[in-house]
């Protein structure tokens, strides 16, 4: 369980403080109306309130659309969220230790090595 807001930037469509309910190593659940489609892939940001330095970027998919709002599964991260993301689900679990063991297996994203600052869909 996982409450913060987050920027998620589609092709065509900028969703701003939006409230993630849940945050998993896989991906996120995002509260809201969205017109987007299964498949559609987006850039994922997520700052603390009030601050304009990004703390986590990653590209996403959605994966489910319902009418509470809609699941994106990561596709890619930099390191650096990668680690935000490591400390911040073994921060709120409930049990660390099972966590970490779940942090050992293979991701389902791959790991990017620098950022690009342009919309990362288009080559």
């Amino acid at each position: 369980n996982f409450r913060q807001e987050a920027q998620l930037s589609f092709e065509r469509n900028v969703y701003e403080r939006q409230v993630i309910n849940n945050l998993s190593l896989g991906g996120l659940y995002v509260e809201g109306q969205f017109q987007q489609h299964i498949g559609d892939l987006c850039t994922i940001e997520l700052r603390q309130p009030g601050i304009e330095t990004v703390d986590f970027r990653a590209k996403g998919t959605v994966v489910r659309i319902d009418a509470q709002g809609m699941a994106v599964e990561f596709v890619t991260m930099e390191y650096e969220s990668f680690l935000f993301l490591q400390t911040t689900l073994l921060y709120r679990a409930d049990d660390p230790v099972a966590l970490g063991t779940e942090l050992k297996q293979d991701l389902s994203f791959m790991l990017e090595e620098d950022h690009t600052p342009s919309y990362p869909f288009k080559d």
